[in-house]
């Protein structure tokens, strides 16, 4: 919704006119909760999220509750994220027309408690945590310099959505696992977008300041399956999620010295597709490689509130398509050390679809990770994880190249009783 101007904006200016909007474009429309992922403890991220198999720590409340089974001790889990996001744009005129910026945040991101429950046979263990999968923590700007004219925008959206979660995972015999996590999300977004545009005989400033409220319920189950001694499968299916927003915002408009504020407030629902994981992965004493495949159809999405019509699911439908990411992950195990060393790669292409002529992606989203656990005195195990994501777009309305990039270091303690 909030870059629905953006683009309308930056198509009036290539076009060379401040009266023509071109049709397509009042109709495109972005979510930034759709297929946004953001990596949950050291050692996940470290092997690129590829852990929906062998995962071992709390983090499983958020990949894979089945998984929970393996904690055989209470475990306290803290984490915390430190990202740089950054976002390089080039328009038309080549040099003349570069712009730069970037955002750092650094977060608590999760914090979970789990507890096996004695039993006569098998595992019954619960799990409480809060976990932040969710980053809005974004930028972008850009700058147009024509012979005549000149034109620059800058946005920043901050916040996130976390997980208020409750899991609970059982041995069904020696070798299956199940569980379920039931998830309150709660979050927010702050936007912010200024526009500026000058020419010989007039001058414009626009500025946008939203805040979005989000909350719902949802619900993850898993199973875990282990199918010889050196060989794991995993599934995990995410159930559709209605989000409750609500939208405050405040509009700015100077023209040529005259200035007009709009203020507003909007509630709407919108619902997230159905999510489906699945892993395999190859143990021995010292070594384990993971393969986890994802899948959701992004053009499932729905809007559902008064200021929304027909057209304008048909619009968030059609700026969207199904996704599948792929991420791989290997770890070694170095016990005389008491350190085990990890890198992975992740192939996590933006579920957005070419129907329109802005947010073409030129270059997908992947990216890489490395990272490492160290045993402390065999009752807190230190993660550490690195991963760095690029990708590419390009507006063909307005000639604008866009290249973002994501470094990302998160740092997890587990500390078992």
């Amino acid at each position: 919704m909030k870059k629905l101007l953006i683009y309308c904006i930056l198509s009036t200016f290539a076009l060379g006119t401040l009266s023509v909007v071109a049709q397509d474009e009042q109709t495109f429309m972005t979510e930034a909760s759709a297929g946004n992922y953001f990596g949950v403890g050291g050692r996940a991220v470290g092997m690129s999220e590829a852990v929906i198999v062998s995962i071992k720590d709390g983090t499983a409340i958020v990949y894979n509750p089945a998984a929970l089974t393996k904690i055989k001790r209470p475990e306290f889990y803290l984490a915390m994220s430190h990202e740089k996001f950054r976002n390089e744009s080039v328009g038309p005129g080549g040099g003349g027309s570069f712009a730069e910026n970037d955002v750092t945040k650094t977060r608590f991101s999760s914090i979970n408690l789990t507890v096996p429950v004695p039993t006569y046979r098998g595992a019954l263990v619960v799990a409480f945590g809060v976990n932040r999968t969710k980053s809005f923590d974004r930028t972008f700007t850009y700058e147009i310099d024509m012979q005549d004219a000149y034109s620059s925008g800058f946005e920043e959206e901050t916040g996130s959505i976390r997980e208020y979660a409750a899991a609970g995972a059982i041995e069904l015999s020696a070798k299956i696992s199940a569980g379920a996590t039931l998830i309150y999300y709660h979050g927010g977004e702050d936007y912010f977008w200024n526009y500026n545009q000058s020419t010989i005989s007039s001058s414009l400033e626009y500025i946008d300041n939203i805040e979005d409220s989000y909350s719902g319920i949802g619900a993850r189950l898993g199973m875990l399956v282990e199918m010889s001694p050196n060989v794991s499968a995993a599934v995990t299916v995410d159930a559709p999620t209605k989000y409750k927003i609500e939208e405050n915002y405040i509009q700015r408009t100077i023209e040529d010295g005259s200035s007009d504020v709009v203020e507003g407030y909007y509630e709407y629902d919108l619902t997230h597709p159905f999510i489906f994981n699945a892993g395999l992965a190859f143990r021995s004493r010292t070594f384990l490689v993971e393969g986890n495949l994802g899948y959701a159809d992004w053009s499932q999405m729905e809007y559902d509130g008064d200021i929304f019509f027909d057209e304008d699911n048909i619009a968030l439908q059609n700026s969207y398509k199904e996704a599948v990411n792929v991420r791989l992950g290997a770890e070694a195990i170095l016990p005389q050390y008491g350190l085990v060393l990890r890198a992975g790669f992740k192939h996590d292409p933006l579920p957005i679809s070419d129907f329109f002529k802005s947010n073409q992606v030129e270059k997908d989203r992947n990216s890489f990770s490395l990272g490492f656990s160290y045993l402390i005195d065999r009752v807190a195990m230190l993660d550490i994880g690195f991963a760095r994501a690029t990708y590419e777009i390009y507006d063909a309305n307005s000639s604008l190249a866009q290249k973002y990039s994501s470094s990302k270091l998160m740092a997890a303690i587990a500390y078992r009783i």
